[in-house]
Order: structure tokens, then sequence, then C-alpha cells
């Protein structure tokens, strides 16, 4: 009944770090595409995992490598507009690399997953869990889950969750969810 009075339109964005690798370490390992347009460098980290804890050895990305004497992060300094060969020598133990911009932060992709929603403007507060007035601009109906600080993207607009309620049916089944962004 409620999917009657929803539309499709609406995107949740889940916000992470671009990865090129996120693994246990090979000699060659294969790594994920270079985002577009961007020129940044990787950051490295690598820490141990159950039956691969052998953190000491270097990492080569491109030209540039990395000794590493055991579990840690390291940035790389040459800056990177495409995806570079990497390769490794005398490590065991799991590796994450992602790409950085040229001042050491995250660069950031958004993935996009269609949910039927009905946003309407609707003027509202309430006090949060810290106990502070926080006042919305919107109400979002959705049959789809939601956690307060995700966001929800319809055209241009993005409304960021800031109250959630469930909506249970009779059999304490949820129907639908009510959200303040």
């Amino acid at each position: 009944m409620i999917g009657d009075y929803l539309a499709a339109g609406a995107y949740k964005v889940a916000k992470a770090a671009v990865s090129l690798f996120d693994g246990t370490l090979t000699a060659s390992p294969t790594i994920g595409s270079w985002p577009s347009g961007i020129t940044g460098r990787c950051k490295v980290t690598l820490s141990s995992v159950t039956s691969h804890t052998d953190c000491a050895g270097t990492v080569t990305i491109g030209s540039e490598t990395l000794t590493f004497t055991q579990a840690g992060t390291k940035l790389t300094t040459t800056s990177l507009t495409a995806k570079p060969i990497v390769s490794s020598s005398g490590l065991d133990c799991h590796c994450h690399i992602t790409v950085i911009d040229t001042g050491g932060a995250d660069v950031v992709a958004e993935t996009l997953t269609a949910i039927n929603t009905r946003i309407e403007s609707y003027q509202s507060g309430f006090y949060n869990s810290q106990g502070i007035w926080t006042k919305t601009d919107s109400l979002i109906l959705s049959d789809t889950s939601l956690s307060i600080g995700d966001i929800v993207r319809k055209g241009a607009q993005n409304h960021i969750i800031k109250k959630a309620d469930d909506n249970p049916d009779l059999g304490q089944e949820s129907d639908f969810y009510t959200y303040l962004a």
C-alpha cells in the first residue's frame, strides 16, 4: 500500500575512499581503476591478519618504493594521474592502498542506490540524542531502511537524515520509515 504513495527518482548516497587494493599482498597485486581526472598520490596501509603477519618489506608504486619495518601507513610523494604498476617484496600481510589528493586527503567516490521515496517540505524540530535542538526542512517517507547521517539525493539536492522513525504495521513488520532531514 505504501508503495503506491512512493516514487522512484531518489538515491541513497554512499561515500567511500577510492580503494585500489584491499587484500593480502602478492608480488604483483591486481589493482583497481584510477579515478578519472584525478591527480593524486597513494596511501599504503599494512596490517597483520590471521596467518599473514610479516609486515617488513617493500611496496613499489610506479617508480616510488616504500620500505616498511612493521605494520603502519605510508604515503607516496609522486603525483599520479593514471593507475600505477604496483609490486611488493618480502611482505605477507594485509595491504590497503587508497587514492589521496595532493594535499593528503582521501579521494572519495560516491555509490548511488535507487530508492523509492516521497520528499516533502516540512519545517520541524526535535532534541537529538545529545539534547541539542535540531531543525529540519524535509520529511522523507521511504520503504528503505536508512540511518542517521545517511544522504538521500533527489535531483541536485542532498538531504542528510537527522531523525529516523519506523512505522510498523499491526504485525510489527516495517511497512515504511519516516525520516526528518
